[in-house]
């Protein structure tokens, strides 16, 4: 790998790194800025590998996986970069677009960073090979044994927040172990990478790069009190599974020539055959904060009560003071920024940032580009948000 050690920033990279020097809480940049972000390293050669891990919890055995990426020469041999996706996805939206390019897994360990991106629990099957539609699919929670219908809906009650927190640290500790750390959760994976902390042992979480990530879970359920839009619980035994009706009702249509892959009908076609496309109730129930739905669910299960709501607390004040955050939000992501309307403070990223901040984080800036939504990971140029975070790293910011 070429030695770039000495590469300059350009002018619109440095007037990023300079805006985030400043105390100002919220960053924007142009779009012809935007265009300009350019990688801080020459990119290399890289390995990627599918790994697993098996673990209990609430009565049962588990199996999480996870795509690691181990650079051919590593930037710094102390750094790992940890990913997690969204509510219905897998480790594939982090490791390419649905027109062939890398995602942002690849971009980082291209990067020559070390980065292990990880799927929720029941949403990988072995060698990614769904055998059932999207109408028909439950969670997949064991590779090595079929489990009975009958079960998987019992696992569906029991596979919480904090089982999907014990995969995510068991699989940090057994690749990244002693690292620092820097955790990226996209929509409802970003709570999970916010209290990271809490679950490694020897890996140290040192900061939380951003992109429609949000933050704990008890917060949004206060900015959602907040803004008077609790959103609807799930009935407890429910599956929602997405759609291309789906995908328009979230408002996640882009500009056309940020989608290189087309329309919504494309997109799911590619989303179908690489992501779990299946959301549990009791996932959307804990990321809302539906205390009542909850309260349903330890009923018929009879799981202590702090297994369902003990993710509703705040991030350790000793860790925030040696964190750093930096919230990246598409002007266009209907959950993150535009919701909210025109109260600067009422977006959830900035409500989460002003949390961060008052909580005692060591830095916390969120930043705001043009155009994209809450797909925008996937999008044309999504590579410049993987390159963001490095230059913010490069530059001290998560030191």
């Amino acid at each position: 790998m070429p030695d770039d050690s000495q590469v300059q920033p350009n002018a619109a990279v440095s007037k990023y790194l300079k805006d985030l020097q400043s105390d100002d809480l919220l960053l924007t940049l142009a779009w012809e800025d935007w265009l300009q972000i350019d990688a801080p390293n020459a990119d290399g050669k890289f390995a990627v590998s599918d790994v697993t891990t098996r673990y209990h919890r609430n009565g049962y055995d588990w199996v999480m996986h996870a795509k690691l990426y181990t650079p051919e020469t590593e930037r710094d041999p102390n750094l790992g970069f940890f990913a997690i996706h969204g509510g219905a996805g897998s480790a594939n939206n982090m490791d390419h677009t649905p027109d062939g390019r890398p995602g942002l897994a690849r971009v980082l360990a291209a990067q020559g960073i070390k980065t292990l991106s990880c799927s929720f629990t029941g949403h990988y099957p072995p060698n990614n090979d769904w055998k059932l539609p999207v109408a028909e699919r439950q969670p997949l929670y064991l590779f090595d044994e079929e489990i009975p219908l009958e079960e998987t809906l019992d696992r569906n009650l029991k596979c919480t927040f904090n089982v999907n927190m014990q995969g995510a640290a068991q699989l940090i500790e057994e690749h990244l172990a002693g690292r620092r750390v820097l955790a990226f959760g996209h929509s409802t994976g970003g709570p999970m990478a916010a209290l990271l902390h809490k679950w490694t042992t020897t890996a140290q979480i040192i900061g939380l790069p951003g992109f429609g990530s949000g933050g704990p879970d008890g917060w949004k359920r206060e900015w959602s009190a907040s803004i008077n839009a609790m959103p609807d619980g799930f009935e407890i035994d429910e599956v929602s599974r997405r759609s291309v009706k789906t995908y328009k009702s979230a408002g996640y249509e882009d500009p056309e020539d940020l989608c290189p892959w087309g329309g919504p009908e494309p997109y799911m076609k590619w989303a179908d055959a690489n992501k779990s496309q299946m959301k549990t109730a009791l996932c959307d129930n804990q990321h809302n904060g539906n205390y009542d739905k909850l309260d349903q669910v330890i009923e018929k299960t009879g799981l202590p009560h702090d297994e369902y709501f003990d993710h509703f607390g705040d991030p350790d004040p000793a860790w925030l003071k040696s964190a750093s955050v930096l919230l990246i939000a598409g002007e266009n992501d209907k959950g993150h920024w535009v919701k909210g309307g025109d109260v600067l403070d009422n977006k959830r990223e900035m409500f989460f940032a002003n949390k961060y901040r008052a909580a005692g984080a060591k830095r916390v800036h969120v930043l705001m580009v043009p155009r994209y939504g809450h797909v925008g990971y996937a999008e044309l140029y999504n590579e410049k948000f993987a390159y963001l975070w490095l230059w913010a790293y490069k530059n001290g910011y998560f030191s």
